[in-house]
């Protein structure tokens, strides 16, 4: 690997934003732009490694075509996905809180 065409810049600025993880977190306090920054730091990351010559076109083509997919058409759609992700992860966080409540009133 020749270490990217932006040295790896991309990865590190994800990493640094959203730690490790395979899944976006609200590091912007609003889900839709800190899910879209996630994703559209996939696709930078996939022109990267595709532009040094680390993968093929095709691969970086892939992602673009799936992030447009995704973001770029039936934004009502995302936008219901998040909030509903966004309630059920309330969901259970309330659960949990008042369970471990419940218990410790005992």
């Amino acid at each position: 690997m020749s270490g990217g065409h932006f040295d790896y810049k991309d990865m590190s600025l994800k990493s640094e934003m959203f730690g490790w993880s395979d899944v976006p977190r609200n590091v912007l306090e609003d889900r839709e732009l800190s899910e879209l920054t996630f994703d559209l730091l996939d696709v930078i990351h996939a022109y990267d490694w595709y532009i040094s010559g680390d993968t093929c076109k095709e691969t970086y083509f892939k992602a673009k075509d799936k992030f447009k997919k995704k973001w770029l058409s039936n934004r009502g759609i995302n936008v219901r996905r998040i909030i509903d992700e966004a309630v059920n992860e309330l969901k259970v966080e309330l659960y949990e809180s008042f369970v471990r409540s419940d218990n410790n009133a005992e």
